[in-house]
């Protein structure tokens, strides 16, 4: 293998990008331990306070950050902002860029409870079809609404969670195809 393409597999390998709310991140990281954002290098530091919450700092700039992972979104609560993040190696984009099912791989998508809360509201029906980014229920948890949305799109399947009720964290809400 040429020098010029072991360094690009290299980068490759330590390259991500994140997507929060459908904006993208490029976020490498150096063998040296040096970090770059979009292109641009920052000073990076991150603390594992308990299982789910990270102190972290980027340049001069902290935040406290809770983040829970599931089915690969990870839903992060900074500063009372509930957000969704993804988080994707430049060899997973590559990857998937050239597969030629083009994710038919992931036919069925199971939408869990982040937390325990209460059914607010169900936004969709038994059948329709979902946009990626698409609300699909409304949980309020400690006084706090919070809308789940699609990671994808898909057809609705079938709901197991109605409005009123009371469901428990990692609880299937929603099954999706």
């Amino acid at each position: 293998m040429e020098e010029s393409s072991h360094r690009e597999y290299e980068v490759a390998l330590s390259s991500f990008v994140v997507t929060i709310n459908a904006k993208e991140y490029m976020v490498s990281l150096g063998a040296d331990g040096h970090v770059a954002l979009n292109g641009v290098p920052a000073s990076v530091d991150v603390q594992r306070l308990d299982e789910r919450t990270f102190s972290v700092l980027v340049d001069v700039t902290s935040a406290t950050i809770v983040a829970e992972e599931f089915d690969g979104v990870y839903r992060v609560l900074r500063n009372g902002l509930q957000l969704e993040a993804t988080v994707e190696s430049e060899r997973e984009r590559l990857l998937k860029k050239y597969d030629k099912r083009g994710g038919a791989a992931r036919s069925r998508l199971e939408i869990h409870a982040p937390m325990p809360a209460l059914v607010v509201r169900v936004e969709v029906m038994v059948g329709e079809e979902v946009k990626q980014g698409q609300g699909l229920i409304i949980l309020e948890a400690m006084k706090m609404e919070n809308e789940i949305k699609a990671h994808q799109a898909g057809i609705v399947k079938e709901i197991y969670a109605g409005k009123g009720k009371p469901v428990e964290k990692g609880e299937l809400l929603m099954l999706m195809e």
